[in-house]
């Protein structure tokens, strides 16, 4: 796990995209492992493999990142046996700063098999749209210098991203002077008792099945 985080963190300092994107997931993946099996260590050597061949040059073109993001193997929950859960092609990226928060949501997505990826702040969540072309966005209204709304409204804005469905994630109600701005096309899941069936209506909203 600390060879990951910092292979992660040497990324980050190079100009180098899809290695940063790989990495990573790497990162997060690993991050979720209580132990390692045979089937474990395939699928990391899968990460290895692709990132020494984009270390040694090879070119990824910008329309075919977000394929070769998902062909990586998924990360594991460990409260989840994915053996019983069909298991599907569809991402969503969460821009969420708590870390309980990420996780009490990745566990409600995988548990319907959907594939998650973690985002800590506004800036990094915008990069990670545009490259990847996630199927959703979900994102809490407090993300330090920016806002929900302010994400919202600037993936709204651009035409790469514009298109992909918004969620945020919050304890303000329809009405809230705090969701002032927020795009008409934004969906709202509701932190607390309300949690899991807002998630459950925003994905039925956005025909993500």
């Amino acid at each position: 796990k600390r060879e990951a985080s910092n292979l992660r963190s040497h990324a980050h300092g190079l100009n180098l995209p899809m290695i940063k994107l790989v990495t990573h997931r790497l990162d997060e993946y690993v991050g979720e492992l209580k132990s390692l099996a045979d089937a474990e260590i395939d699928e990391i050597q899968v990460f290895i493999d692709r990132i020494e061949k984009l270390a040694d040059g090879e070119a990824v073109d910008e329309a075919d990142a977000p394929a070769v993001v998902r062909a990586l193997p998924a990360k594991r929950s460990a409260d989840i046996d994915f053996g019983k859960i069909e298991k599907k092609n569809v991402e969503i990226l969460l821009v969420l700063p708590e870390k309980a928060m990420a996780r009490i949501v990745e566990r409600e997505l995988a548990n319907c098999g959907y594939r998650t990826s973690v985002v800590r702040d506004a800036f990094a969540a915008i990069e990670t749209v545009v490259r990847t072309r996630p199927d959703m966005v979900l994102a809490a209204m407090e993300l330090g210098l920016l806002t929900g709304t302010d994400l919202g409204c600037a993936l709204a804005a651009m035409p790469a991203t514009e298109s992909i469905p918004y969620a945020v994630l919050t304890s303000y109600e329809w009405g809230s002077p705090k969701l002032k701005g927020l795009p008409p096309r934004a969906a709202l899941v509701r932190k607390g008792s309300q949690f899991s069936d807002d998630l459950a209506e925003t994905l039925a909203r956005f025909d993500i099945t």
